[in-house]
């Protein structure tokens, strides 16, 4: 088909067999919530839209033409917040995709039932906090009790259905004001009957508000004797914990690349992640960053495999890690290439050598 190139004394082509396996699917740009940590804020004249469900129903028969066997309903905003959110889960398991949804939970209590009756595979609630104070204060305007009664509901109906479906994990956004927070946070997912909690480090923006641990030497500290009590607690309840790198390291892998994931944004433009799908600015371990976008190609316009199978040398590139290890460079603080996205000093183009998701230092919910 083409994707052939050559590296050094080598030609290189791609496998015809090649295929994205993965969508995270951002069916809804609009949320209830105003987390202070949220880089919604980050995006200049962010649009707000909810993709309309023959766009979503397109995407699953390109998708299915494609060889996708999984579908993330998550993005950059609350999928719930669209009103077709349970149709588009219905159609979805119908076809018989893995279906996994990423939600704040304010909704949860009332799709309970839904998401048992459609089998939905995982379910993903972000909660940041487990005092009601301090979630709120995080999570504005979020109620940390309606959160936790429909956790209770979705994992009651499991058992009183008699269902493993979905898995229920949490996800928790470290910051500076919910550190402290950290062991409890398992303490009380293995409580509430959850599989697994993710911890993430917070992704800072220029004009947010200050929240980065990992840039504050005493909030790290702090952290690390917060995270020497995650044994402990995983052998007294069992819960699986994910956890972050504190500093980058140049071991390094692409959550999207390694899922065979892209992203799809809810105007339908397909970009190869999340961090890149839009403009915005970001401040990671103190220096700061300008995103472009990165666009691969047009859903509604472009089938599912050309986009994928254009983009063999970005992949290629990620596969092997052909790019530098940006975050742990002795230059990091003054090198001027790569203050952007756009190249590296190796000539990629674009350069995925600064992702604190690449670096482990955040996580998607792939």
């Amino acid at each position: 088909m083409g994707e052939k190139f050559k590296y050094g004394d080598w030609e290189l082509s791609l496998s015809p067999d090649s295929h994205p396996r993965t969508l995270m699917v951002e069916i809804s740009t609009n949320c209830n919530y105003n987390c202070l940590h949220c880089f919604r804020n980050a995006v200049p004249d962010f649009k707000k839209c909810n993709m309309s469900y023959d766009t979503l129903e397109l995407i699953l028969r390109k998708g299915m033409e494609a060889g996708v066997s999984k579908l993330v309903l998550s993005g950059w905003g609350e999928p719930s917040s669209n009103p077709k959110m349970i149709e588009m889960l219905r159609t979805a398991k119908e076809l018989g995709f893995t279906v996994a949804l990423n939600t704040n939970g304010s909704a949860l209590e009332d799709m309970a039932e839904e998401l048992v009756g459609l089998g939905v595979d995982e379910v993903f609630v972000s909660i940041d906090a487990y005092d009601i104070k301090l979630y709120r204060d995080i999570r504005k305007p979020g109620d940390l009790s309606k959160v936790m009664r429909g956790l209770k509901k979705l994992l009651e109906l499991k058992i009183e259905k008699g269902s493993v479906k979905p898995q229920v994990n949490a996800i928790f956004t470290i910051t500076k004001l919910n550190v402290g927070e950290v062991s409890r946070s398992i303490e009380l997912t293995r409580d509430l009957g959850i599989s697994e909690i993710r911890l993430s480090n917070y992704i800072h923006y220029p004009g947010g508000v200050d929240l980065s641990c990992v840039d504050d030497e005493g909030c790290l500290e702090k952290l690390k004797g917060e995270l020497d009590l995650v044994p402990l607690k995983i052998l007294e309840g069992g819960v699986k914990v994910v956890i972050p790198n504190l500093a980058p390291t140049t071991y390094r892998s692409c959550p999207f690349f390694s899922n065979r994931a892209l992203f799809i944004r809810c105007d339908g433009i397909v970009s190869p992640c999340i961090y890149y799908s839009r403009n915005w600015r970001t401040k990671v371990l103190g220096v700061e960053r300008r995103i472009n976008e990165v666009i691969l190609g047009d859903i509604k316009r472009e089938g599912l495999i050309d986009i994928w199978r254009k983009s063999y040398k970005m992949f290629f590139r990620l596969y092997f890690l052909r790019l530098p290890s940006c975050l742990d460079c002795n230059l990091v603080n003054y090198c001027l290439i790569t203050r952007s996205n756009e190249t590296d000093c190796w000539g990629n183009k674009p350069s995925c050598s600064h992702c604190p998701y690449l670096h482990g230092l955040s996580y998607c919910p792939l």
